[in-house]
């Protein structure tokens, strides 16, 4: 319990770090979420190499009917949608909006932190979410997770934030749950952690 209250002060903390603050150096094994009780998965791993890709691909499809996703411009449509919807809630002060995409509640808090924190120069849109680079971590019918080096054109900074996100799938549609600064910090838990009932 105190580590997730622990967990849960540094996530709003580090709300802006997820995108605003633009996180680097060394590995930081501190979540932006903290994970909850675990339930059992099937994990199938896929590893792909770092790929620049701007392709619009459609969301809500994947390979061979499943939900498995297996290439890195299907995680970048997945993940694009995600943080437009995230900021699309912050820009509106939308909570609503902001729950159609998320799955913890440390994110929609750490969303809540920014309705008067980020700048935006103008209204966010999904194709203003520029991935530069990216790669798939864990790809399985549940969990989908992300490395990728990224910005946002209507927010005031310039730089580039690189972080991984872990998405989950849940009621035919995938939310976010958490994001860490670095390949190599604890978010494989996030992948098993049950997910909250947001308030």
């Amino acid at each position: 319990m105190i580590r997730r209250l622990i967990a849960g002060l540094i996530v709003v903390g580090l709300g802006v770090g997820v995108w605003a603050l633009w996180p680097r150096g060394d590995s930081d094994t501190t979540p932006t979420t903290s994970p909850t009780a675990v339930v059992s998965t099937t994990t199938t791993t896929t590893t792909t190499t770092v790929v620049t890709s701007t392709s619009e691909v459609d969301t809500t499809t994947t390979s061979e009917g499943s939900n498995v996703v297996t290439t890195v411009e299907e995680a970048e449509a997945i993940l694009r949608e995600l943080w437009f919807g995230w900021f699309e809630g912050i820009y509106n002060q939308d909570e609503d909006r902001i729950r159609e995409v998320v799955g913890t509640q440390a994110m929609l808090d750490a969303a809540r932190d920014q309705f008067n924190a980020l700048t935006f120069v103008a209204p966010p849109s999904a194709e203003a979410v520029e991935i530069a680079e990216s790669e798939i971590l864990l790809s399985n019918a549940t969990c989908l997770v992300v490395w990728s080096r990224s910005d946002a054109s209507f927010l005031e900074t310039g730089d580039l934030r690189e972080g991984v996100d872990v998405i989950r799938r849940t009621n035919g549609s995938w939310l976010l749950v958490s994001s860490w600064a670095h390949r190599n910090d604890l978010w494989e838990g996030d992948c098993e952690a049950e997910l909250d009932s947001l308030s």
